[in-house]
């Protein structure tokens, strides 16, 4: 019986090694090689843009309370308002959220201005003068 591991007696001058040779060293311990990708650095989201988001969503789910949804939706404008400038800096996010607080904002102040001058004109027709201590 043969042995598979044996190596051939005669080996050909000619032939050409079964591995390759390295064309450069390995890089040294620590170091990155020459294919390496710098990281960006991580951009962050815009506190305004969220804050402006939820009271937006809040402000568009309350439109029936009369005095707070007109504060809530303006605050909401103007808290995404200021997320969006602010996502539009290098190195910022949160473009899509700011503008979605925005909308609902927006579309909150409509029912909100609507629902305030019905409560207005209901207190009219009661024939009251004072809507707290009567």
């Amino acid at each position: 019986m043969t042995d598979p591991y044996q190596q051939p007696s005669n080996p050909d001058p000619y032939q050409p090694p079964s591995y390759p040779v390295p064309n450069q060293p390995p890089a040294p311990y620590g170091q990155y090689g020459q294919y390496g990708v710098p990281y960006a650095p991580p951009q962050r989201t815009s506190g305004l843009a969220i804050a402006g988001l939820i009271v937006g969503i809040i402000a568009l789910v309350s439109f029936w309370v009369p005095f707070f949804n007109i504060v809530a939706a303006l605050a909401g404008i103007g808290l995404s308002w200021g997320g969006m400038v602010q996502a539009a800096k290098p190195g910022w996010t949160g473009q899509g959220m700011a503008i979605a607080g925005l909308v609902c904002g927006i579309i909150a102040a409509i029912p909100a201005v609507i629902f305030l001058v019905l409560f207005f004109t209901t207190l009219a027709a009661a024939g009251t003068t004072c809507a707290f201590y009567c």
